[in-house]
């Protein structure tokens, strides 16, 4: 038998894919998944009665065809509205809204005034070239005193790459802010929150964490797919132009979701693309569930930029999860900062779990490289789509984006 689409991965992406490959007439599909379940990093553990989302997930999104796939398979009535989502940075010990950059005016006056004059004084107002490197690029924004404090440690902590080794084509990611709009929202002491952050009023489940959504898109997909299967042999056929999973499957087109160097093995490592694979990297993360004995804060999140502190984010899931037991927090810990003998959160550890990838780094030369394999292997009807798929650092409404508009184009 020989498939009409292999889908390698059942994360969101993965299942996007299935879904709408179905829903467009492919009922000759398979999706191979090296997990006992489908979701990915949008997958909810339960521990000791809290919920644990392993990527910390809400839902908002500006795309309709989006909001139409997940919202009819998980109804908006089974969701609230969270309004507003309440996101805080540490530093110093004082907890400021994020962006930073929008709520300077939260800080001691002494502090306001070092920020805004590094602020007016970057190297952009002074007329310097626009740098091609990440750390340069944000002290030419923003001034040292900003990166020095917040940014690129907090950078540092959650890519773990140091930042003058980061390419500057991701920062659509981050709060884009300009230095007149910092010193007028300085002055007035406020922010525009419809402009920062992004996901303001995201819809979060009623009951059972995010993993509840990902169940409900799996439900009538998850026939389709070959759970606990690793892909340890992908090669293509040339005399019959299909390609092989495993010695075992078959097919005419392969879409990939899952890291390109998890592949490179099972491809035979051809070296055609070494080097470009060389600059394909990932990180991974640990997720740790705590219980305190009373609420730390009402928020629902807070950033870390402190390097004496191991975490970089916290989730307050109590505050959101609202059938989750009272004083959970979950952070999220770079694997290679991680070290489960000298915790610094305070609270009781009850559980921990290292993500097989989490997010893409966005190297230089990151951006030519996946251009090139992606490249190399559509002849042979191999494609890459979402967060690991393009090597991108996508949130997952724009994953969905991305195998919706994939299954459009056939």
């Amino acid at each position: 038998m020989t498939y009409d689409y292999i889908v390698l991965g059942a994360g969101i992406t993965g299942l996007a894919l299935l879904k709408t490959l179905r829903r467009k007439g492919y009922n000759n599909i398979l999706g191979i998944e090296a997990e006992k379940e489908a979701g990915g990093l949008c997958r909810t553990f339960y521990v000791e009665g809290h919920v644990c989302d392993i990527g910390g997930h809400f839902f908002q999104t500006k795309y309709k065809d989006v909001e139409d796939f997940i919202f009819g398979a998980f109804p908006k009535e089974k969701m609230y509205q969270i309004d507003p989502r309440i996101s805080k940075i540490r530093l110093d010990g004082i907890d400021i809204d994020y962006p930073l950059e929008a709520n300077i005016w939260q800080l001691p006056l002494a502090k306001q005034v070092d920020f805004l004059i590094s602020i007016v004084r970057n190297g952009e107002a002074m007329g310097k070239p626009e740098p091609k490197n990440y750390e340069e690029w944000i002290r030419w924004k923003l001034g040292n005193k900003v990166c020095d404090e917040y940014l690129i440690p907090y950078n540092s902590k959650i890519w773990g790459v140091p930042s003058h080794e980061m390419d500057v084509d991701w920062l659509h990611k981050i709060p884009r802010i300009e230095v007149e709009e910092i010193v007028r929202d300085s002055l007035a002491k406020t922010q525009d929150v419809e402009k920062y952050p992004a996901h303001i009023r995201p819809y979060y489940p009623l009951s059972g964490g995010y993993g509840r959504v990902i169940e409900a898109v799996a439900k009538d997909i998850n026939s389709f797919i070959k759970f606990n299967t690793k892909v340890n042999k992908l090669q293509y056929l040339e005399n019959e132009k299909v390609w092989l999973v495993n010695n075992e499957y078959k097919a005419k087109n392969v879409i990939n979701t899952t890291p390109w160097p998890d592949l490179y093995a099972a491809m035979g490592k051809p070296a055609e693309i070494r080097e470009q694979i060389a600059k394909i990297k990932y990180n991974k993360l640990v997720i740790s569930l705590f219980e305190t004995d009373e609420n730390p804060t009402s928020y629902h999140w807070r950033y870390i930029p402190d390097l004496k502190e191991q975490h970089h984010r916290e989730f307050f899931i109590s505050n959101f999860a609202k059938d989750s037991k009272d004083y959970g927090t979950f952070t999220e810990t770079n694997a290679d900062r991680f070290d489960a003998d000298n915790l610094t959160f305070k609270g009781r550890n009850l559980f921990n779990y290292t993500t097989p990838a989490a997010y893409p780094l966005p190297l230089i030369g990151k951006t030519k490289a996946i251009t090139q394999i992606l490249d190399y292997f559509k002849p042979k009807h191999l494609y890459g789509v979402g967060r690991w798929g393009e090597h991108q650092h996508h949130n997952h409404d724009v994953c969905i984006k991305h195998a919706l508009d994939f299954v459009e184009s056939l």
